[in-house]
């Protein structure tokens, strides 16, 4: 799975502790789906959205428990770190894109044969 780290520049605190190292996933439906099952405010607001699905892309962010890494505790994240992780969400889908195209790819052409591909 591609991912893609990150670090925060002033860090969200959990349990006495800073907390700045990031990975991030890529989003997938489910995570959409789950948003708006779990909580009508996905629904009504995009921002929150957003948020939701920041949430269950972030893998890792320090040493917090996964579980713990809810809209709510992101809520409380400065905005410049929220920005990281939003650069480091558009790098991710850029990689994701590069990595597919290249993967689908047509073979090169051995033949020497010029003819066009449809």
């Amino acid at each position: 799975m591609i991912t893609e780290k990150g670090t925060l520049i002033i860090g969200v605190t959990f349990a006495g502790k800073i907390h700045k190292a990031f990975e991030l996933r890529p989003a997938l439906v489910r995570d959409s789906i789950e948003a708006v099952e779990q909580d009508v405010r996905a629904v009504k607001n995009e921002s929150y959205m957003g948020l939701c699905l920041i949430a269950k892309q972030l893998l890792a962010l320090g040493d917090i428990p996964k579980k713990e890494i809810t809209p709510a505790m992101l809520m409380d994240m400065h905005e410049i770190d929220m920005a990281e992780v939003t650069e480091a969400n558009r790098r991710l889908q850029k990689r994701l894109r590069q990595f597919r195209g290249k993967v689908a790819a047509d073979p090169p052409n051995d033949s020497g044969d010029a003819t066009a591909r449809v």
